[in-house]
C-alpha cells in the first residue's frame, strides 16, 4: 500500500522539477534592432524639420525681392507729390500764424523758406533714398553662413512669434504694443533669412573670423537700409495724418508737423548714407589693418 502512495509521488517530483526550473529561468530578452531605431530617429527628425520648413516658408517662400522693389518704384513715384503738399500746407499755416501774431514782415518773407525746402526735398528725396539703399542693392553681397541664417530663422522667427502669441494670451492691454513688435521682428527675420539678398548677403563662407563678424554686426543696419525706402514712406504718411489730427486739436502750431513731412524724407535718407559711409569706412580700415600679418605671411611664402 505504501508502494503504490509513494510511487506516483516520485513519478511527479521530475515533472515539478521542470515547471519549477521554468519557472526560474528568465524570458529571453528581445534583441534591439539598431537599424530600426536609426530609422525611427531619422523619420521623426524629418517630420519635426517637414513640418518647420512648411510653418517658415509661409512667410519666408514668397517673391520679397520683387514685392519690395515694386513698393520702392512706387514710393518713388508718390512721395514727391506728399512731400508737395505737406510743404504748401506747412507754408499755409505758418503764414496764418504769423500774420495772427503779427509777426515783424522780415520773419513773414523768412517762411517762404519752407517753400524753398519742399522745393529741395521733392527733388532730392527720392534720389536719397536709392543712394542709401544701394549700400545693399549695389554693393557686394557679404557671404554669411547658410546654417546661422537658418538658426536665426528658427530662433528669432518661430521663437518671437511664440513670444508674440504668449503675450497676446495674456489679455493684458499693456502686452499688445510688445507683442506686435515681437511679431515684426520675427516676421522681419524670417523673411530676410529666406531671402538674404534683400539684405544685401548671400549663403556662403567667409573668408576670415573678421568679416563675418563685422557681417553679423552689419546685419541689422543692411536690414534697415533695405527697407529705408518703405519706413519713410510710412512715416511720411503717418507725420501727413497727425498733422491734420494735431490741426484741429493744437491749431495752427501743427505746421511744424507738416514741415517734418516735406523735410525729413530727404534728410533722413541723407544723414543715414553719410553715417553708414562713415561706419563702412572706418570697419575697412579695420580690415586692413587686420589683414596685415595675412599678407605678410604670403610675402614670405
Amino acid at each position: 500500500m505504501s508502494e503504490e502512495t509513494t510511487k506516483p509521488e516520485a513519478e511527479a517530483t521530475p515533472a515539478a522539477t521542470e515547471s519549477q526550473t521554468s519557472a526560474e529561468t528568465p524570458a529571453p530578452t528581445p534583441k534591439i534592432d539598431l537599424a530600426t531605431v536609426v530609422s525611427k530617429v531619422e523619420m521623426c527628425d524629418n517630420w519635426v524639420t517637414g513640418a518647420l520648413n512648411k510653418l517658415l516658408g509661409l512667410v519666408g517662400d514668397h517673391p520679397w525681392e520683387n514685392w519690395i522693389a515694386v513698393a520702392n518704384k512706387y514710393i518713388g513715384m508718390f512721395l514727391p507729390a506728399l512731400i508737395a503738399v505737406s510743404g504748401v500746407l506747412a507754408w499755409l499755416l505758418c503764414l496764418i500764424l504769423m500774420i495772427k501774431e503779427k509777426a515783424p514782415f522780415t520773419m513773414v518773407l523768412a517762411s517762404f523758406g519752407i517753400l524753398l525746402a519742399t522745393a529741395f526735398s521733392m527733388h532730392l528725396a527720392p534720389k536719397a533714398l536709392a543712394l542709401a539703399r544701394s549700400f545693399v542693392e549695389k554693393g557686394e553681397a557679404e557671404a554669411v553662413r547658410p546654417e546661422l541664417l537658418h538658426i536665426l530663422k528658427v530662433l528669432l522667427g518661430l521663437g518671437g512669434i511664440i513670444t508674440a502669441i504668449y503675450l497676446l494670451l495674456q489679455f493684458d492691454s499693456s502686452t499688445v504694443v510688445p507683442a506686435i513688435e515681437y511679431a515684426i521682428v520675427a516676421v522681419l527675420a524670417i523673411i530676410v533669412c529666406s531671402r538674404p539678398a534683400i539684405a544685401g548677403m548671400k549663403e556662403g563662407y567667409p573668408t576670415n573670423g573678421v568679416e563675418e563678424a563685422i557681417t553679423i554686426l552689419l546685419l541689422p543696419v543692411r536690414v534697415v537700409l533695405s527697407l529705408l525706402s518703405l519706413l519713410i514712406g510710412i512715416a511720411t504718411v503717418a507725420a501727413f495724418v497727425y498733422g491734420f489730427v494735431l490741426l484741429f486739436k493744437e491749431g495752427l502750431i501743427s505746421f511744424t508737423t507738416f514741415a517734418g513731412a516735406a523735410v525729413v524724407p530727404f534728410l533722413l535718407p541723407f544723414f543715414t548714407y553719410l553715417i553708414f559711409l562713415l561706419v563702412m569706412f572706418i570697419l575697412d580700415f579695420y580690415r586692413a589693418l587686420v589683414s596685415i600679418p595675412r599678407k605678410l605671411d604670403e610675402l614670405k611664402k
